[in-house]
């Protein structure tokens, strides 16, 4: 990965385009959301004018690299990890979460159980800066949408599954059109259990899943029934095989290359990596998926 060189955001382009169709060919691997403590605390070129994702992106080479809409001067680093021959993925906050965010989670999970339709117009505006955030960052290069949506946890959903397929999907379902009239696939961001809502974000237009906080068996069942219903899914490196690092780190890099080789699995971590250790423990994890063979993109 390190030390590969190229001029345009081609290859990754290319790499996301196969990946989500299914295809057999090489692996294609990226990061998903990077703190930037974590990055920082390696020391990557000291000061610097460009964002510090874009130090990852140039030297590590990934193939796709999450960038947050929320985060200051977003636009520019989508700018920067295009230039870098890394496709960024955009991350537009899910109806809910921005409500939640705004007004509280604990406040906000009980309305959905008492008065639902207390937040109707709510996630409907944050619907609306979704689709608008989506439609100004096309022109910076991004190669995708993410939408970030917790719907559930650990111990399993946040919310009602009843409410999940019956409010949160749809309004996903209009994020995706307005990411499909830009021509961009839209990947659901969830940490826990998605198998409950993974047909219901199908139909709706949605093209992968991101599931975070799993661990591997739990992931291999999760891809499962994503591949089984047409989605892609974005993973295969937990944030428990980075915590353990050494062997566990290796081990989890060679199962996620063997199995993205087969098609439909875009090789990342689960969006729980903390601290510059943990991302040290991805880079190797990622050199391991790609294998020898493939090496850094040129």
């Amino acid at each position: 990965m390190a030390g590969a060189s190229h001029g345009s955001n081609g290859g990754g382009h290319a790499c996301l385009a196969g990946a989500f169709a299914g295809a057999v060919g090489p692996v294609c691997v990226g990061v998903t959301f990077l703190p930037s403590a974590a990055i920082d605390s390696l020391a990557w070129g000291g000061e610097r004018e460009q964002p510090l994702l874009t130090a990852v992106c140039s030297r590590l080479r990934p193939d796709f690299a999450f960038v947050p809409s929320w985060e200051v001067d977003a636009t520019r680093t989508c700018e920067a990890v295009a230039a870098c021959g890394t496709a960024p993925l955009w991350v537009v906050r899910g109806p809910f979460d921005a409500v939640a965010s705004s007004e509280g989670w604990r406040e906000s999970i009980s309305a959905t159980i008492a008065d639902p339709a207390r937040l109707d117009a709510q996630l409907d505006a944050a619907v609306g800066e979704a689709r608008a955030s989506i439609r100004e960052a096309t022109a910076c290069g991004v190669a995708g949408v993410v939408i970030a949506e917790d719907v559930a946890g650990a111990d399993g959903p946040l919310l009602s599954p009843d409410y999940i397929i019956s409010e949160i999907v749809p309004r996903l379902g209009r994020i995706a059109v307005a990411a499909a009239e830009e021509g961009l696939p839209v990947i659901w961001h969830t940490d826990g259990d998605p198998r409950p809502f993974i047909a219901a974000a199908a139909r709706v237009g949605l093209d992968a899943i991101h599931p975070g906080g799993l661990g591997a068996e739990q992931f291999g069942q999760v891809f499962a029934a994503a591949r089984e219903h047409g989605l892609a899914v974005l993973g295969g490196i937990p944030g428990e095989a980075l915590r353990a690092g050494g062997p566990a780190v290796v081990r989890a890099g060679i199962g996620a290359g063997v199995l993205a080789a087969g098609g439909g699995l875009l090789v990342c971590d689960d969006g729980g990596v903390s601290t510059g250790e943990e991302l040290g423990m991805l880079v190797v994890a990622l050199q391991a998926a790609r294998g020898p063979a493939q090496g850094g993109r040129g």
